[in-house]
């Protein structure tokens, strides 16, 4: 027969259990994903994939307003085996990726891993930024860029 305590436990235990078994995020929510990435053992630290950038900052200098461009981040597999980008999520609708859907890289192999930013009707000095969401530790990774969009009577002094 069990005891009062250890059936306190056990209803606690089936309850965190049912309770986390109902509560998944929806991806559509905007959220970042990471819920699946497994972060191995100690013992298992010497094989991983490693991102590492060319550049994960770049300015995009002076365009205008509802020009449309394409900015390229090289990313290579500096780490010991496979990398896999899940997530590449922009901070604004104006932005969108390309070029790592669906891609495993292995140790040592390079991508280019395109932003398209579409200035619309803004104007001024713009920054966004984009979360790239790998099974590498850590996990996400910003790229960032910065641009000056010109309208018809913008100022050119700065």
């Amino acid at each position: 027969m069990r005891s009062p305590r250890s059936k306190i436990v056990f209803l606690f235990m089936f309850s965190a259990g049912a309770w986390s078994l109902g509560s998944c995020s929806d991806a559509a929510d905007g959220e970042i994903d990471a819920s699946f990435i497994h972060i191995p053992g100690e013992g298992a630290l010497g094989e991983m994939p490693e991102v590492a950038w060319d550049a994960d900052s770049i300015d995009v200098g002076l365009i205008a307003a509802g020009e449309k461009v394409d900015i390229p981040y090289i990313l290579r597999n500096a780490g010991d085996a496979p990398l896999v980008i899940t997530q590449v999520k922009p901070s604004c609708g104006c932005t969108a990726s390309r070029g790592w859907e669906n891609r495993t890289l292995e140790p040592g192999e390079s991508l280019t891993l395109t932003l398209s930013f579409d200035a619309g009707d803004r104007i001024g000095t713009v920054e966004e930024q984009a979360t790239v969401v790998t099974n590498a530790v850590p996990s996400a990774s910003e790229l960032k860029f910065t641009a000056r969009v010109l309208g018809p009577e913008t100022d050119l002094q700065p």
